[in-house]
């Protein structure tokens, strides 16, 4: 008699219980992976922003009005942040970017000298 070759249920089972656990203990390091590719995001939206604020100021002579409408920025295509100009004056500004959809909870904020924070969800 020739034996079959194969797995049993057990082995199967104990298989799969074992990738779940696995599955179980990598998710909140993907989910802070996660959450850090969108702050990244952030601060490339909130690095041209400021690159825009910049050139407005050299071409006018002063920092542009609380609207994102009055310097040369377009929110990228696709981009789950909403970027805006939490304050400004004559001589300091700071832009925010909020985050909607996937990164809803997220916000991210520069300063005219470079500094940045974040916090969120």
């Amino acid at each position: 008699m020739s034996r079959k070759k194969g797995f049993t249920l057990i082995e199967v089972l104990i298989v799969i219980i074992i990738l779940g656990i696995l599955a179980t203990l990598a998710m909140p390091q993907f989910a802070a992976l996660a959450k850090r590719a969108y702050f990244a995001e952030s601060w490339t939206g909130l690095s041209a922003m400021r690159t825009a604020m910049e050139l407005y100021k050299q071409e006018n002579g002063n920092y542009a009005g609380a609207t994102v409408a009055n310097i040369p920025f377009t929110t990228p295509t696709g981009a789950v942040f909403a970027y805006s100009i939490a304050s400004v004056d004559a001589t300091n500004y700071n832009l925010l970017a909020t985050g909607s959809g996937k990164a809803a909870g997220l916000t991210a904020w520069v300063t005219e000298d470079g500094v940045k924070g974040n916090a969120g969800a």
